[in-house]
């Protein structure tokens, strides 16, 4: 492709992504509201835990969920990277890979539905091999996807997108939490599961309707790159980039220790006589704190910064886990859930939206992937050693060491991480601010 081919495809398609902003914008909030949703009723913080608890008391298989949902979401991004890059338009691979993030819940669906009399170390196979589909789709989603955004997406308004996009699906979550919370009471295990994961399959259904309607131009592709070509500019890049460098070491040391959110249902479920309505409860108010915090959130990073919403989301996240450690009752753990989607909402808005923000719009995806790299054993291997200390310590013991880890997490990125630069679309900068101002 000549300079003159490429200068002109990028004027048309500023032009392009002008015209349809507003339409845009809302069409992604109401595909993320939605998606949220259906996730909601399975949700890995609350839900996922209770079907695993009741089908196997080892701690262990608890750190399972956490380890695959990260290890699926980072770890194909080492593939992915240099197949973006070369694509004039991110839609058409975003589209194929999430078809098989949203199977896999109708798979989970119809089997607990139809077999639930099978072993209980059946379900949990099937659980599992559902749950890794899901999750390895999403990380093959994930990188067109973040690029799809920050594309058609101007920078300034990255914030207020992800916060309005979160908090819608955790409006809709909060009702679609008393309607699980019925479910798990009203029908018999795993079928109340069964049906969570079909009302989630409909939903994400919705979503996928909203993302496929967004209007995305070709851009100018870049040359395609070999996997071992990408590899080896790995170090590269992170040497001549040291802010970048910390923010990784900072995300990687607070990604550990917010793992331990993902073992709060099991500790309580242990220490207290729960039902299926109090886990309900709990993902009500995960749900409502979400559907609070993400659009306050989200306008505060684009005001404040990206980095001092991860500080705060982290501090907050690390005060759930203190107050689960020391709860002499079970209604502490309404206020641990409501901290920790407080927490969760901001890590996921700027945890990896600051990434955009270290990196041209041509290096997005190099970034992208490196990240997702770096992250990746965090992914992979966290979960799990988590999971063994909880079984051969304790979560008390566990919830100490997540702590202690968080807390130095915290320090790095406040003392070693400079404030980025904030990325941003100039042909789409003025329709925004009119359309969502």
């Amino acid at each position: 492709m000549t300079d003159h081919t490429a200068v002109a495809m990028t004027t048309e398609a500023e032009a392009v992504i002008k015209r349809h902003a507003t339409r845009n914008f809302w069409l992604n909030i109401l595909d993320g509201g939605t998606f949220y949703l259906g996730l909601s009723m399975v949700s890995r913080f609350t839900v996922l835990p209770l079907f695993v608890e009741r089908l196997s008391p080892d701690r262990w298989i608890q750190g399972l969920i956490p380890t695959i949902n990260y290890t699926g979401w980072f770890l194909p991004g080492l593939f992915i990277v240099p197949l973006v890059a070369a694509l004039p338009r991110r839609k058409p691979m975003l589209l194929l890979a999430t078809l098989f993030e949203r199977l896999p819940f109708l798979l989970l669906g119809l089997v607990l539905l139809i077999w639930p009399d099978l072993p209980g170390a059946g379900l949990l196979a099937v659980f599992f091999l559902c749950y890794m589909v899901h999750a390895f789709a999403a990380g093959v989603a994930s990188i067109p996807w973040q690029d799809f955004i920050a594309r058609v997406i101007p920078g300034r308004r990255w914030g207020i997108f992800f916060g309005l996009q979160s908090g819608l699906g955790g409006a809709l979550g909060v009702g679609g939490a008393a309607v699980a919370a019925w479910i798990l009471t009203a029908y018999p295990f795993p079928q109340s599961v069964g049906i969570l994961s079909l009302v989630c399959f409909g939903s994400m259904v919705v979503s996928f309707v909203f993302l496929a309607s967004t209007i995305e131009p070709a851009m100018p592709p870049q040359p395609a790159q070999p996997i071992t070509s990408f590899l080896r500019g790995v170090r590269p890049l992170l040497q001549r980039d040291p802010a970048f460098r910390n923010y990784l070491v900072s995300r990687a040391a607070i990604a550990l220790a917010l793992v331990g959110h993902n073992f709060l249902t099991a500790s309580a479920l242990e220490r207290f006589n729960l039902s299926g309505a109090d886990v309900g409860g709990f993902t009500a108010a995960l749900l409502a704190a979400q559907a609070v915090s993400d659009p306050l959130l989200g306008a505060l990073a684009d005001r404040w910064g990206h980095k001092q919403v991860l500080g705060l989301s982290t501090a907050v996240g690390l005060v759930a886990i203190l107050l689960a450690l020391i709860a002499p009752a079970p209604i502490w753990f309404y206020l641990v859930f409501v901290l920790v989607g407080f927490s969760q909402a901001g890590y996921v808005l700027s945890g990896f939206t600051l990434v955009f923000s270290f990196a041209t719009p041509a290096e997005r995806p190099a970034y992208i992937g490196v990240s997702n790299i770096v992250m990746a054993p965090i992914a992979a291997f966290g979960p799990l050693l988590s999971g063994w200390l909880a079984e051969i310590a304790g979560y008390e013991a566990l919830f100490a060491v997540m702590l202690l880890i968080g807390l130095m997490g915290l320090a790095w990125l406040l003392l070693r991480v400079p404030r980025p630069a904030r990325a941003a679309h100039p042909a789409t900068e003025v329709a925004m601010d009119e359309a969502v101002a």
